[in-house]
């Protein structure tokens, strides 16, 4: 099979289960329990307490958890990596522009760039197996300015420390590039709400 029959294949794959990531990623979730003593030792390694993340309407690792580096194309032209990022608060955002729940969330995730990149935050969102045109066309109606990344294979996406089977999934990680976080779908809090702006600064300040 060749590299263009087989992301045909995926993104045909992907976009016939547009209904189920949906459901998916839009449905009321609740964070897998955290044990007393595992949420000590949470507490202890990223030395912001678990309950703070939970509060957040994140899913939480229950040991130190370090991302993936990758490197992909940026719509505005070039390559990134994700370690480039480093010394910075990163959100990592998957997803797609006929995602309604991405679209949804989307102003939100601008809204909080906008408000602390200054600060040392950057959004990365990386699209999900499409093509630079559609991405550019959607990126330039909305008038979205954080960087955005090409995973036209889904390579990244479906890497085994990502694990993007539903869209969006949405992972926080610290300026030493450990996840502190994982967030699928969009119930809970906003990002611009209080709750996820306090945590994202005491991120920041650490």
């Amino acid at each position: 099979m060749t590299r263009g029959t087989r992301i045909k294949a995926f993104t045909t794959a992907l976009m016939g289960m547009t209904a189920v990531l949906l459901v998916a990623s839009c449905a009321p979730r609740t964070p897998a329990p955290v044990s007393a003593s595992t949420e000590a030792s949470v507490a202890s390694t990223q030395s912001v307490p678990a309950e703070e993340l939970q509060k957040a309407g994140l899913d939480i690792p229950t040991q130190e958890l370090a991302s993936a580096d990758f490197k992909l194309e940026l719509i505005t032209g070039g390559t990134v990596s994700l370690s480039s990022y480093r010394g910075k608060v990163v959100l990592l955002s998957f997803w797609a522009t006929w995602c309604v729940p991405c679209q949804q969330e989307m102003p939100a995730m601008q809204k909080l760039y906008d408000q602390l990149k200054s600060k040392g935050l950057v959004v990365v969102a990386v699209d999900v197996a499409e093509d630079k045109a559609t991405v550019a066309a959607f990126l330039r109606k909305n008038g979205y300015t954080f960087p955005v990344l090409l995973d036209t294979t889904g390579e990244v996406a479906g890497n085994s420390v990502y694990s993007a089977n539903a869209i969006p999934t949405n992972y926080i990680i610290d300026k030493n590039g450990k996840i502190r976080g994982r967030k699928i779908g969009i119930d809970g809090p906003e990002w611009t709400s209080k709750v996820r702006v306090t945590l994202f600064e005491r991120l920041l300040s650490l």
